[in-house]
């Protein structure tokens, strides 16, 4: 920045600046039309140009594909076949007459013997008919006549473009065969249309393009070339020549034999590159306009409102709010309202200064306390059916302690017993060791619910850890998958006192959630369901898990309901059961449990309620959570 513009008012420093800027952006505005907007447009009018060639190619292609059926047709034929042979000599009279032509929109129909001798043949140029020998490409005068009307292969058919004497054809030449295919062959049949200025108008209107069909020279002799049909032009081989007025694309049209033929030229109007003109002009007087506007009015605005009697005191904040010193101060002594104003804002921020000390130190031992707490009731929740499948398994173990397999065994093994009594220790050696292996395999079970609640121990310690300085990360679970590790916070042993149902349709539906914090809410109050079913010694307790679909402010959320006839509460309760601190239970509890349920929920886009009849009417927990993808799955 020079030296005279830094010694200028904050006034003229914004004006100047709004002028560049908005110079600035009129000149890229310009520039970003005129080199993308409009080349666009004009690119967009060449594919256009391409796209009405190819239509005008594939039209002409099409007809030679009908030439080609209707070809087929008569050379597959079973009364041709024996008319070519000469055993059905009245298929002249019924098929074959100028009207033939006319309603098979042929211009040529010639038959040939398996010699190459001419048996019938047409020619109708302009309504007019003419012998075969007015095309020059028929009779022997022409160097690949023979190859045009014999076949020696049976699969040997011949179509593409043609240059005659009568101008250029669409051509196709078929060996007769009998309806199935089979030979020997009996002879050719011919079957042309002569692209003249009728069939040109007809391709016209049919493609919507102003096409046109330029002879090239005659070449010189060619030798025939069976891969050599007609070939369009690719994309890529089109030659475009743009015209104030017109896009003027060609290609060129090879004959059968490979050759030359005639250049095909169609005519696209340049309707899209005067639309990209206006609309360039358009723009850029709309962005000339706007910019002026907008530079007028935030002159003004910035003049009348802020840079005047503010610049001083914006100046500060910025430099507070770059550096973060709260301790700095603006030192203005100006009697006026923005004197006042600064003296105001530097005892506004020293307050902020000491706030912020204080909230910091708080937070951070809130911070600490609450993950600690929460972290030691979700592990404790963890443990509790991890504690009581230890319990059993120790049972498990005392089971060998009380059988007597040794004593059995040396009775046995001094072969002083009676043979009855031997057949009663042999009997009790084995019921023995099947007790012992029931006593495994159940011994085995409670390690496995040991070891499961171990991994959930592990995966809520991995989870604090990993997400003690990120929110938690959402995905899609399955709801069958989450409730199926979630009951097992109640003890083995419990199910028959408490009869836990869990509705049919879970595995229809799924929420995106946080996996190990829905799996520790819906713990939570499973656990909390049946200890409270187990306080109030209901005699036949029952825990139900249902769902339901619904649309929360216009979103479709998932609704968990948890349902159980414990010992409920009254209003006073269901009113602080999720404050921090507050817990119905008797004994030294935390009350952090449902209170840390509340935030998780919340933390993953849901919402969290309870309600109760009253007192020993049990209770309900409703778990509201976004669906997965807009819905049920």
């Amino acid at each position: 920045m020079s030296s005279t513009f830094a010694v200028r008012s904050l006034q003229q420093k914004v004006s100047v600046t709004l002028f560049i800027v908005m110079a600035a952006l009129a000149l890229l505005s310009y520039l970003t039309l005129q080199s993308v907007v409009a080349p666009a447009f004009d690119q967009l009018e060449l594919d256009q140009a391409t796209t009405n060639l190819v239509r005008a190619e594939r039209a002409i292609l099409n007809d030679l594909d009908n030439l080609n059926a209707i070809v087929g047709d008569w050379a597959l034929w079973d009364d041709a076949y024996d008319y070519v042979r000469g055993e059905y000599p009245v298929f002249e009279d019924s098929n074959l007459s100028r009207p033939t032509l006319s309603n098979l929109g042929l211009n040529l129909l010639a038959i040939y013997d398996g010699d190459g001798g001419l048996l019938w043949g047409q020619v109708d140029d302009a309504d007019q008919l003419k012998d075969i020998a007015a095309l020059g490409v028929l009779t022997g005068d022409f160097h690949a006549a023979s190859f045009l009307v014999r076949h020696t292969d049976p699969d040997g058919r011949l179509s593409g473009l043609l240059r005659t004497d009568l101008g250029p054809m669409m051509f196709s030449s078929w060996p007769v065969l009998r309806s199935n295919g089979s030979g020997p062959i009996a002879g050719t049949m011919i079957m042309g249309q002569l692209l003249d200025t009728e069939h040109v108008d007809v391709l016209r209107r049919r493609t919507e393009v102003g096409l046109a069909l330029t002879p090239v020279g005659v070449p010189a002799e060619t030798t025939p070339a069976l891969d050599a049909p007609l070939r369009p032009s690719a994309a890529g081989a089109a030659r475009h020549e743009v015209t104030p007025s017109d896009v003027v694309s060609s290609a060129l049209l090879s004959d059968l034999f490979g050759q030359p033929l005639m250049v095909l030229e169609v005519r696209t109007p340049r309707r899209i590159s005067a639309l990209g003109g206006s609309t360039v002009d358009g723009a850029l007087l709309f962005l000339g306009l706007a910019a002026v506007v907008v530079a007028v009015v935030t002159w003004m605005l910035l003049r009348q409102i802020i840079v005047v009697p503010l610049a001083g005191l914006a100046s500060h904040i910025v430099s507070i709010r770059k550096s973060g010193d709260l301790t700095s101060k603006c030192g203005t002594n100006r009697p006026d309202e923005i004197g006042a104003l600064s003296r105001e804002f530097d005892r506004l921020t020293g307050e902020l200064h000491e706030a912020r000390k204080l909230l910091l130190d708080q937070s951070f031992k809130a911070g600490k306390a609450d993950l600690a707490a929460e972290v030691l009731h979700n592990i404790r929740n963890a443990m509790t059916p991890m504690i009581n499948s230890l319990d059993r398994l120790a049972r498990n173990f005392d089971v060998s302690k009380k059988l007597k397999v040794r004593q059995a065994l040396d009775e046995l093994a001094s072969g002083e017993a009676e043979p009855e009594r031997a057949g009663k220790l042999l009997s009790y050696v084995g019921s023995a060791f099947s007790h012992i292996e029931a006593s495994n395999q159940d011994a085995a079970d409670n390690l496995g619910v040991a070891s499961t609640q171990a991994r959930q121990v592990e995966a809520i310690l991995a989870d604090q850890e990993r997400h003690a300085k990120v929110p938690p990360l959402l995905e899609k679970l399955n709801l069958d998958e989450v409730l199926d590790e979630a009951v097992l916070v109640i003890p083995r042993g419990e199910e028959e006192a408490v009869e836990l149902s869990v509705g049919d349709d879970l595995h229809h539906l799924s929420v995106r959630a946080n996996r190990i914090s829905l799996l520790q809410v819906m713990g939570n109050i499973i656990l909390n369901a049946y200890e409270s079913i187990r306080r109030s010694d209901t005699p036949h307790g029952r825990i139900g898990v249902h769902v339901t679909r619904e649309m929360v402010d216009d979103r479709p959320m998932i609704r968990l309901i948890v349902r159980d006839n414990g010992g409920g509460f009254d209003v006073e309760t269901g009113q602080k059961i999720f404050q921090r601190g507050f817990s119905s239970k008797q004994g030294n509890m935390s009350g952090l449990g449902l209170h840390w349920c509340a935030n998780a929920v919340a933390g993953m886009g849901g919402r969290i309620r309870a309600e109760s009849h009253g007192p020993g009417r049990g209770a309900e927990f409703h778990v509201l959570l976004p669906a997965a993808q807009g819905g049920p799955q």
